[in-house]
């Protein structure tokens, strides 16, 4: 299988630089020493800035890409990203997390148009990317390595950056609808425009399948779990006199889905359902002073997850059932300043203050005996004040550095610190960068007040990390390629005393490696991609029984090889090769919880699409073209060979 995988690798590349050269003799086409290089990031820095002068490993999927890959979902979009690994316990709308860099996946902070989207009423205050469709999604930028110095909370790995569809500046309105495999439909409709200084857009998205056994069918398992979500955005940015501009954010997500009891052999479990409701809220307002030298922005967010466990008797469950509610919710108020009074220099400010509060209950009856677990309204508040500079030393030599100080009434106080400098070679093209940071997790609500399990005395996890990279770009950016090597230090993690099952800061954790990325894109022939990932992980636990074992479920390593080849004006069509290496499990049904190994498995993906006029575009997916049998996590199911088909409109 690696001999297979690595001569498709070969004959990637052959066709990569085949076609580079084909352009590259072309007559007036770009010379090696002409560079357009505006791609501009926000997360970054938290100010737009151009990429060459970003010193953080950052992966940016624009709109251009999302409608290429045809893909439906930000889980599919994440799979080609460098650093990144993905677990699902089952299909469509199970529990969904991302790994990024080794780290665990509460440990990431996931934001949606700027609103932290990590959920306050889960254990780990993870976020659950299974319910996150991609078709109105505009951007999303990938930022590697600490960040909690912008960020504060939960940046400890990175931050991945979620940007909803902009409004248009006339009138615009599109439709999508796919049908497919195990009877899915997925439908999405969205308008925008503008009247004088009112901008707004208007989008909903459905989706819905009957899906597959969320246990195994490895394991005899056959009873498909189905799924349905629908999701509505509203946006509306109003621009007053001397650019002063109020926007507002609404967006509402609702989604249900059947689960099974288990993994592994007699999962299925007839009744098992979970159902979703998840509100935010944002309002922002953005105005200029000295003659735009100082931005500023006032913003305020509010998030609701209210989700609903019920698993009732069955024929296969006659004695055990179960009923649960968890209610989280998070609010934050953000003023940013940005001042630009020297051409060489510019500095954030921000301040802010966030209050999450949870409340749950959960109800079991097994085997003749019944456990309540009832966990009361808590909350706790951060305030937090950060600051960084970008200055150019001289020229395209540019360095970041930023101070966070947090205050929590809980954890007390914590100082988090960035560096990140960067030179880009402008004859060769040649980007040089490195950071140095750190980050914190603070303890979710269910670590501190849970009756059974909390402990107020907890202190926040840590994190230490640094990476040092390369990017080479060609042919006026065309092609790119980047390597960077990564390493960071988990400290203070949060485990349970096996002695009092409260949870204690004892936990301690490692993770290195490289990531290496080569991207192609011409307006002629298409976009081409390749990524490799080789993430060493460790548990560093003195007490642990895994001590100096990888870290579960992380692979060691990743690759993936993507293409959109333009046939003609018209019709494009798309091959995908995502490859997962080895990778260490529980079997949690166990006694012992046994650790085993995961094979390794690569996915193949095809896709078309044709342009049938201005308005309409008919598109065709393949998924898992040779029926691969796989498994992300150790007794949960994965989608077999699916074919999948649609029409997209727009004008």
């Amino acid at each position: 299988m690696v001999q297979t995988f690595c001569s498709r690798v070969f004959i990637f590349l052959f066709l990569i630089f085949s076609i580079v050269k084909a352009e590259g003799n072309k007559p007036g086409s770009d010379t090696l020493r002409t560079y357009h290089l505006s791609d501009v990031v926000v997360s970054a820095t938290k100010t737009a800035t151009l990429s060459t002068q970003v010193g953080s490993a950052i992966t940016v999927i624009d709109r251009e890409q999302i409608e290429l890959s045809q893909k439906g979902t930000v889980l599919e979009l994440l799979s080609e990203v460098p650093g990144v690994s993905l677990v699902q316990q089952g299909g469509a709308g199970k529990l969904a997390t991302v790994f990024l860099r080794g780290a665990n996946a509460g440990q990431t902070l996931v934001l949606l148009d700027g609103v932290e989207m990590n959920n306050p009423g889960d254990v780990g205050n993870a976020f659950d990317f299974s319910n996150l469709q991609a078709d109105d999604i505009e951007r999303i930028e990938i930022l590697r390595g600490p960040q909690s110095t912008l960020y504060g909370s939960d940046a400890l790995a990175g931050v991945i950056s979620i940007f909803t569809r902009k409004a248009s500046e006339g009138l615009n309105t599109t439709a999508h609808i796919e049908g497919g495999s195990y009877n899915s439909l997925r439908s999405s409709a969205s308008v925008s425009g503008r009247i004088n200084a009112l901008s707004y857009l208007v989008s909903a998205n459905d989706f819905r399948t009957k899906g597959f056994s969320s246990a195994s069918d490895l394991y005899g398992n056959m009873e498909a779990d189905g799924y349905k979500t629908s999701s509505f955005t509203s946006k509306l940015n109003y621009t007053f006199p001397e650019d002063i501009s109020l926007s507002l954010l609404l967006r509402f997500n609702r989604a249900n889905a059947d689960l099974d009891f288990s993994g592994g052999i007699n999962g299925d479990d007839p009744n098992n359902s979970y159902s979703l409701e998840e509100s935010v809220v944002k309002t922002s307002l953005d105005f200029s002073l000295f003659d735009k030298q100082w931005d500023q922005s006032i913003s305020f967010n509010y998030v609701r997850n209210f989700r609903k466990y019920l698993d009732g008797i069955d024929a296969k469950h006659p004695i055990d059932s179960s009923d649960a509610r968890y209610d989280g919710t998070k609010t934050k108020v953000e003023w940013l300043n940005t001042f630009s009074f020297f051409d060489d220099q510019q500095i954030t400010f921000g301040a802010e203050a966030e209050e999450e509060a949870a409340v749950s209950d959960y109800y079991s009856i097994s085997s003749g005996w019944s456990w309540n677990s009832f966990f009361p309204k808590s909350s706790t508040t951060t305030f937090g004040l950060y600051t960084q500079d970008q200055i150019t030393l001289i020229k395209n030599f540019n360095a970041t550095l930023g101070v966070r100080y947090d205050k929590n009434k809980k954890f007390g106080s914590m100082i988090t610190y960035r560096i990140a400098p960067v030179y880009f070679v402008e004859e060769t093209g040649t980007k040089f960068r490195a950071t140095y940071g750190t980050g914190f997790k603070a303890p979710s609500l269910f670590n501190l007040f849970d009756p059974a399990y909390g402990n107020a005395d907890l202190i926040p996890e840590k994190s230490k990390g640094w990476d040092i990279g390369v990017e080479q770009f060609l042919l006026s950016e065309k092609l790119s390629c980047e390597v960077s090597y990564f390493s960071n230090l988990f400290t203070d993690l949060f485990s349970f005393d096996n002695v009092t099952y409260k949870t204690i800061n004892l936990a301690k954790a490692e993770t290195n490696g490289v990531e290496f990325s080569l991207k192609y894109r011409s307006s002629n022939f298409g976009m081409y991609n390749f990524t490799y990932t080789l993430t060493n992980t460790k548990d560093k636990s003195l007490n642990s029984p895994d001590k100096d074992l990888p870290l579960l479920r992380r692979p060691k390593d990743k690759a993936s090889l993507s293409t959109v080849f333009f046939l003609n004006e018209n019709l494009n069509i798309g091959l995908e090769i995502l490859y997962t290496g080895v990778r260490d499990d529980k079997d949690f049904s166990t006694w012992t919880a046994q650790r085993i190994q995961l094979k390794r498995y690569t996915l193949v993906n095809m896709s078309a699409s044709y342009k049938i006029n201005t308005m309409f575009e008919v598109f065709g997916k393949f998924h898992n073209v040779f029926d691969e049998k796989y498994e992300e996590i150790l007794g949960y199911g994965t989608e077999r060979r699916a074919v999948y088909g649609g029409i997209n409109f727009s004008i």
